[in-house]
Order: C-alpha cells, then structure tokens, then sequence
C-alpha cells in the first residue's frame, strides 16, 4: 500500500500543482479503484415473446426439444404434438413447420451451418433432415439400435453426428443426402451431448454417468473416428459442451449437487488441461454459448445458463476469466438454449417453459482507474468523489479551507487502515 512517506517524496517540488494532484490521484486510484468499485462489464435490455400456448404447433404439450440456429436467428421447437415448427427469434413469427408421425416424439434437433436444414431424431430411431424453405424432408438415417438424444452437425456441414446408447454414428453429408462414415465406440452409457470444433477435426461427446465413464469427455478425430483424448471432467453428468471460436478453449456444463465439485468447466482440447473451474451456477447448466466474433466490442463471451434462473457473461478477452461474472436474471423457467446473433451483441435465451428472451448487451465503456467518475478529466472532482465514497461531504478533509495534497496524504492513511 502507498505511504504518506512516499507520497511526500513524489510531491515535494509540486505541493501547489493540480497537476501534481491530478498524478497522485492517479497513483492512489491504481491500488484502490477495484476496491471501492464492483466492475460491470455489460449493461443489458431485453424484449420477450413466447411461444404459443394453445396451438395446433404445440398444444399445451411439454417442450421436449429446443435449439436455435448457429447464428441466432432461428428457433426449433419439438414438444409431444406431431409438429416441429421453426421460429424467427427477433419476432416470434413461425416461418416454417415440419409435421407428421415422425415428429411426435423427437428427441433431439440440430441446424446445419447454413441455417437452411434441420435435423431431428426421433424414438422410432431415425435421423432425419428437413428443409427450412421447403418443408420438406431431404433424407433420413437409420441404424441406431436405439434412441438418439445428441445430434450436431460439423461447421463445414460435411458431417452430421448422432449419438445413442454407448455409440456416436458419424454421418457423410453431400447433395442433399448422405451415408454411414463411422462408429464411434467408447462411452459406456447413452451419449447425450455433441460438439464440433470450428477447424471441423474434432468432435467433443460425454455420456449419463456410468461405472466406468463418470462425467467424462471424449474427443474424437473425425476424419479418422480415433479417439484422442478423454477428460475426466465433471463428477456428475455433463449436459452442455461448446468450443470457442478460436478453437482454444472447450467449456462444459453439468449437473449441480453438494457433493459436485463445479457445474462449469474450461478447457483446452489440444491437451486437455484444465483451465477453470466455476461454482458460481447452483444449478444443472444445460445450455452454452460463445460470442462468435472476438474483435467485437464485447469481445469474447461465455453464456451460460441453466435451472438457476440466471444467464451468467463470463468476460474472456483477455484469456482470462471474470471472477464475478455478469448475470441477467429472468425468472422464468429453466434456460435449455443459448446462442448469439451476427451482431454479436444480442443473446437470445429460450426456457423450457417457452419463454423466449433477447437481450442487448452494450459493454460500459472501460472506466480509467483513477478517473474515478467517469467524465474523462483527472482533476479535483475526482478527489471530490473519493471523498463521498468515504462519508465526507467535502474533498476538503483536513478542514483548512484548501483541497490540496495534504487531503490526498489523509485519504492514503485512510486507505492504509
């Protein structure tokens, strides 16, 4: 901590200079600003629609799947009525609706990289692919033994990958249709969550907990279908998996319990070494998102979200994490997807319950340490806010009539108690 000694050294040629004040403040404001002030990083507004409640789209049935497009834009519904209907996030207007047997009981949905197809899998153990503009449907995938809950498709859109009960099934798209590449063997219980990674070489699955598989992550080389890695990462299930843009970082999400050790983990693929571990969720986290574009203004973005009725921004622009993450509370029901729009400002978030919210996030213009409030300029009103922030009316504290460095010594011996 700074001294009144040193302080008295700094300033003894310049006791009657603001602008020596204005260099002290800034001395005083680098060790003390984040003590005095909680950082906040976005400020947020959001607009909510949801789905219908009472429709021949979705009945007053439950939501058993939801996803949103890779860019945001797009909604994709599947409850216990015989129809998928595709939603635009911005608005809420359905603008496109798949029907038939085949979507009565879907379990699981993913978009292609385009935002053009969608594919479902249902209990009758087929994968299938519709077009957005048609409505129709491209193809289908049958071989499963049983019934697939994880779909993704890979960012290149060459690959679709379905996972069931202890196997992944790695699907060659081109044309339009498609066939069996690979099968990838290793979990030990139904594989629930799938992740590509953007290069298109690895992809990223976890399974329920078993004996021999507990809360762990495979990765996967895909052109080849060998498996390079396994994390033992979580000690309950994993429900979530993302990578981040840049390929540098794979974060997952998971059940929360007291015995849990953390509901969010990061990590790096190419090693596998753990990078982060957060408690902060008191939750299952079952949704992930990263901000597409680094360069933004809100730079690199970690969403996550869960059944604790919060929506948690952890700030990874500097590779490294906020300790207290930014949290949009919406209290409604429990948060099953996450995604970013192009603009990279705006989340949107899609609940269980069919509450569908879209915020804005601007990022606070970062505030210089010692301009402490805000107006750009380093002079005595800075003094002037400190001296609130201390209970004081004046900047004046010693009380003889002149706000100078003798009030600034004040503040350090304060500052040093």
């Amino acid at each position: 901590m700074i001294t009144v000694r040193k302080l008295q050294s700094f300033m003894k040629f310049h006791l009657s200079s603001l602008d020596a004040l204005a260099s002290c403040v800034r001395m005083l404001f680098t060790f003390i600003a984040y003590a005095l002030f909680l950082p906040n990083s976005f400020a947020q507004d959001s607009t909510q629609w949801r789905l219908p409640e009472s429709s021949p789209e979705l009945g007053t049935k439950a939501i058993h799947a939801i996803k949103f497009s890779p860019d945001g834009t797009q909604l994709a519904v599947a409850s216990a009525q015989r129809t998928l209907p595709i939603y635009d996030t911005r608005t809420g207007k359905r603008h496109a609706l798949f029907s038939g047997p085949p979507m009565e009981n879907v379990t699981a949905l993913a978009f292609s990289p385009d935002n053009q197809t969608v594919a479902s899998a249902s209990e009758d153990l087929t994968v299938r692919l519709w077009n957005i503009r048609t409505g129709e449907q491209s193809t289908n995938f049958t071989g499963h033994l049983h019934p697939v809950v994880a779909l993704a498709f890979s960012p290149d859109g060459k690959t679709l990958a379905s996972g069931s009960f202890k196997e992944i099934r790695l699907w060659h798209l081109s044309g339009g249709q498609g066939h069996l590449a690979a099968v990838l063997h290793g979990h030990q219980d139904m594989v629930t969550t799938l992740a590509f990674s953007p290069d298109n070489q690895t992809l990223a699955s976890t399974s329920q907990v078993a004996v021999k598989n507990y809360g762990t992550i495979l990765l996967w080389h895909v052109e080849t279908g060998q498996l390079q890695n396994s994390l033992s990462a979580h000690t309950d299930s994993i429900l979530a998996l993302a990578f981040s843009p840049d390929n540098k970082t794979l974060a997952s999400g998971g059940y929360w319990s007291a015995e849990a050790e953390s509901t969010l983990r990061l990590w790096n693929p190419h090693t596998g070494q753990l990078l982060a571990t957060f408690e902060d969720h008191t939750a299952p986290v079952f949704a992930l998102a990263f901000s597409p574009d680094a360069q933004s203004p809100i730079g690199t973005t970690l969403a996550t979200a869960g059944w604790d009725n919060t929506i948690r921004l952890w700030d990874l622009h500097t590779s490294r994490i906020q300790a207290r993450p930014k949290t949009l509370r919406y209290g409604t029901g429990d948060v099953g997807a996450l995604a970013f729009l192009p603009d990279n400002q705006t989340l949107a978030s899609a609940s269980l319950d069919g509450t569908i919210f879209v915020w804005t996030l601007t990022p606070v213009p970062t505030q210089t340490p010692w301009d402490v409030n805000n107006d750009g300029i380093v002079n005595i009103l800075d003094l002037t806010f400190l001296a609130s922030r201390l209970g004081q009316k004046t900047p004046d504290l010693n009380g003889d009539g002149i706000a100078n460095i003798l009030d600034l010594m004040l503040v350090a011996q304060h500052i040093g108690k």
